[in-house]
């Protein structure tokens, strides 16, 4: 019998970025550039081989709690418990960041209201609509009124109506000198919130750059398929 061997692969190189307080990033890259394993390393999920995160001004591991009580994040999958209904996951959330029982019900009143699934607080999350499912994956993402916000493809399987609801949450979260820290596919979309944003591709930093500076002389997309192409 041959032992297996666990292949090293650099999933994110040398990536130095900088977002500043209150702003929306857009964090870009085509399918396994590192967006995910990026996100994943803010989150805490994964521990970086090398380098240092620091979140608001203090160095960042898997055992700042202090630090992720101020996070809010939305995977690219979320896998909700079917059997639970929607204020009964939403309650569960509040208590794992201590919320108390009289601020519970006005921070999911106000989450729901803002997702707009307001009418479906005693639904099961089994009866959902795949865009109904990611809105409330981005309701269990706000309740805890987070400083920074990760978003992992918070758009995908939402309509146009639902999408013109969460570039509302997004541009009012800013507006509370909220910091946005989203990855997308969908350009478009992107464009339309962000300030700021970086592409990346094999975990290497392409460009970064200022989403108003592109307005004058190409989109958002062009510029996008014109860092790939050149690299």
């Amino acid at each position: 019998m041959h032992a297996l061997r666990r292949e090293c692969i650099t999933a994110v190189d040398d990536l130095n970025l900088q977002i500043n307080t209150g702003e929306i990033f857009a964090f870009l890259g085509p399918n396994g550039a590192g967006k995910t394993t990026t996100i994943n390393m803010l989150v805490g999920f994964l521990k970086p081989s090398a380098g240092t995160i620091r979140i608001f001004g203090s160095e960042f591991s898997r055992a700042s709690v202090e630090i992720k009580r101020r996070i809010g994040y939305l995977p690219e999958a979320a896998h909700l418990p079917t059997h639970y209904r929607v204020g009964e996951l939403l309650e569960f959330y509040c208590e794992l960041f201590f919320i108390g029982r009289k601020e519970r019900k006005r921070r999911i009143d106000s989450v729901l209201n803002g997702v707009g699934l307001e009418e479906q607080h005693k639904k099961l999350i089994q009866e959902l609509s795949m865009g109904q499912k990611r809105c409330l994956g981005l309701a269990c993402a706000l309740i805890n009124d987070p400083d920074l916000l990760l978003l992992d493809e918070p758009t995908v399987y939402l309509d146009p109506l639902i999408l013109e609801k969460i570039r509302t949450i997004l541009v009012q979260l800013k507006k509370q000198n909220k910091t946005i820290f989203m990855s997308s596919h969908i350009l478009s979309e992107v464009e339309k919130v962000c300030d700021s944003f970086a592409i990346i591709k094999d975990g290497r930093l392409l460009c970064r750059g200022l989403t108003r500076d592109l307005k004058d002389q190409r989109s958002l997309e062009e510029e996008f398929l014109q860092a790939i192409k050149k690299q």
